[in-house]
């Protein structure tokens, strides 16, 4: 009886043993790095946006900026998101997602924001992107 027992606890540790998890990495890389009104989720890295999505998204970032010029912040990150979401590599919508935490009071979250689509930026955009974090 005893060596049964020692028999299935060599067993069970030699199991664990060879089946040790992968290590994983604790800082996300920063291609991945989005941004929210909340949180920073994940961002796939895509291709270029179709022009329907380019079309969908230009409304959404419309949309975005009436309502936060008439002070709905949260219904302007809602559409910033799903921008976010259908072009994750937009410079524009991470502009207006900064421009939107500045609005909302979150000087921080504006330029961690701003850091981010300077990744995607060019010109104009990026003068623009860069303002945030020079504050």
């Amino acid at each position: 009886m005893f060596h049964r027992l020692g028999f299935v606890v060599i067993l069970l540790l030699l199991g664990a043993c060879a089946s040790t998890p992968e290590p994983v990495s604790t800082k996300a890389p920063a291609a991945s790095r989005g941004s929210s009104a909340g949180a920073t989720p994940a961002v796939p890295a895509t291709g270029p946006v179709s022009p329907a999505h380019q079309d969908a998204v230009q409304g959404l970032l419309d949309d975005a900026r009436r309502l936060r010029s008439s002070g709905n912040l949260p219904a302007s990150f809602t559409r910033l998101e799903r921008a976010l979401r259908i072009a994750p590599e937009s410079a524009e919508v991470y502009l207006e997602l900064a421009r939107t935490h500045a609005a909302a009071g979150s000087p921080q979250r504006a330029a961690i924001v701003a850091e981010r689509g300077l990744l995607f930026c060019e010109g104009r955009l990026c003068r623009e992107l860069r303002s945030f974090s020079d504050s």
